[in-house]
């Protein structure tokens, strides 16, 4: 069987992305190396531009009792806090439950879903592309990279290099604020909490590995010695009760230059560049990849555009909708990370509000 669209990567853009273009009559095949329901490394708050996106994807957030996020809690390591209101808004809902209620869409509007099947590469030819698993081979007109930051065989990897991060993610059950995103200063890192669906809270860090590494990989002696500095977070960590014990870990993360399009493959979400979560919205980053690239896929499909005509205006729409929100979530992540800087970068912050609504602009798009 040969497939209009192939898609590598089943989490928020290649599921989204495979809805529609079913929805369009196209054959779509999406590879998933994992099995649904599966948790994610992620902060789980979905500004609000991407509320009318989520419903017509199926997805109605008041049916599922979320809860509304309007306020912003920034602390620095020495837990002064800046309280900032969140025009736009969002809400919180876990990846475990997002991920499954799209996947069980796709699957009900035809998509071909392979999920514990691993991605080797592909190889092009004259009628598309051959994608080449584990489970055999496939053949498409269109493939799209939507697995993430993690590129593997021939997919585009980017630019190499770039300080390298680890991501520690729990999720706790507490009286904390459920109108409130936090994100919270520790030397070597940051964290971010808010409340979403089940009555929990995600709670999400970086820290730069070489600061893990000084304390020998052991993540509760950093919690311990190094994020509970900050007043806030020892508060947390007193006051919160894990849902489970262990966290979810991902290393080697990066936060560098990529690119939409690559060897006529179209790249989505964090395949096509990660947004720093400080700034948070990588979820509707991700959404919104797919918002743009659907209908273009259709005009190639349709024989409307030439394939090249739509790896330009996706790049050129990409870019322009999301290339400077990630510009500035790398740059505002540096300012906030680096101990010779955060001082003055903070002070700037909290005692001017033009500074703190311009950061929320840059961070935040229009609804589409």
């Amino acid at each position: 069987m040969k497939y209009d669209c192939m898609i590598v990567g089943g989490g928020l853009s290649g599921l989204a992305l495979s809805i529609l273009m079913a929805r369009a009559q196209k054959k779509v095949l999406l590879i998933e190396k994992k099995k649904y329901p599966a948790h994610k490394v992620c902060g789980e708050y979905i500004s609000n531009e991407s509320r009318a996106f989520l419903i017509k994807l199926g997805i109605v957030p008041e049916q599922w009792h979320l809860p509304e996020i309007n306020q912003l809690v920034f602390s620095d390591q020495r837990g002064r806090l800046i309280r900032e209101q969140l025009d736009s808004g969002g809400f919180g809902i876990r990846r475990y439950a997002l991920d499954e209620a799209l996947f069980q869409i796709a699957r009900k509007e035809g998509v071909d879903i392979r999920t514990s099947t691993t991605c080797l590469g592909y190889e092009k030819n004259l009628q598309g592309f051959k994608l080449l698993t584990n489970a055999g081979d496939f053949e498409g007109r269109i493939l799209c990279g939507a697995f993430g930051r993690y590129a593997f065989g021939n997919f585009n990897k980017g630019q190499t290099g770039g300080e390298n991060w680890v991501g520690v993610k729990y999720h706790l059950r507490g009286a904390f604020a459920a109108d409130t995103i936090g994100l919270h200063l520790f030397e070597g890192g940051y964290c971010g909490m808010s409340k979403v669906d089940d009555e929990q809270y995600c709670l999400c860090y970086l820290v730069k590995a070489e600061m893990l590494k000084k304390y020998k990989g052991q993540i509760s002696l950093l919690e311990s010695e190094v994020l509970q500095k900050n007043p806030r977070l020892s508060e947390i960590w007193k006051e919160g009760q894990k849902v489970y014990e262990d966290p979810l870990t991902i290393s080697n993360v990066t936060f560098y230059a990529k690119q939409a399009v690559a060897d006529d493959v179209f790249y989505l979400g964090d395949s096509a560049g990660s947004i720093a979560p400080l700034t948070g919205n990588g979820m509707s980053n991700a959404l919104r990849s797919a918002a743009i690239l659907e209908p273009l896929l259709n005009k190639v499909l349709n024989e409307e555009y030439s394939l090249a005509k739509a790896a330009k205006v996706y790049a050129q729409e990409w870019n322009h909708q999301m290339g400077q929100r990630i510009r500035a979530g790398r740059w505002i992540q540096y300012f906030f990370c680096q101990a010779a800087l955060t001082p003055f970068f903070f002070f700037v912050v909290r005692n001017f509000s033009i500074v703190r609504r311009m950061i929320i602009r840059m961070t935040h798009g229009n609804a589409f």
